[in-house]
């Protein structure tokens, strides 16, 4: 399986809302992804991962000087468990040695298993628990990665 790496575009939300509603119980809606393709690519950027010219995956992120925030990424489902959710984080931390930037960090549901063993597997590690961070109530983890310079 050949996976390719690229800049998110408008084109790519109705694949991209697919994904996203069989990925999240509280889907973004296709205005927080305008919003965020609309942001300076200073202020934040996205990617997608294609196989076959689908998109099979995508991230996105912002960008700050102490880290760099993963406030999106999701995998579709039948593509899961194939690396394609690795060469997306493997992308955050290349964007975060590029600009200097020392930490990777996001959100994840408390109950979402595969998801922390994942980032876990990329050497993310549990900062805190945030009670009631979702609006159904349910807490999130705090995880963070120190972006290692080579």
């Amino acid at each position: 399986m050949s996976v390719n790496l690229r800049r998110a575009k408008k084109s790519d939300l109705k694949e991209i809302l697919e994904i996203e509603k069989e990925s999240f119980k509280e889907p973004w809606s296709m205005e927080g992804f305008l919003y965020e393709l609309n942001l300076p690519e200073e202020i934040g950027i996205s990617y997608v991962a294609e196989v076959d010219e689908k998109v099979a995956g995508y991230i996105f992120l912002h960008i700050f000087d102490e880290g760099i925030h993963i406030v999106n990424i999701a995998v579709r489902k039948d593509m899961r468990r194939q690396g394609i959710g690795t060469l997306l984080l493997k992308k955050a931390e290349e964007i975060a040695k590029n600009k200097h930037i020392p930490l990777l960090v996001l959100e994840v549901r408390e109950n979402n298993l595969p998801a922390i063993s994942l980032y876990k597997k990329h050497g993310f590690f549990v900062l805190r628990k945030i009670e009631g961070y979702y609006s159904d109530g349910e807490n999130a983890l705090l995880m963070v990665k120190e972006v290692k310079r080579t």
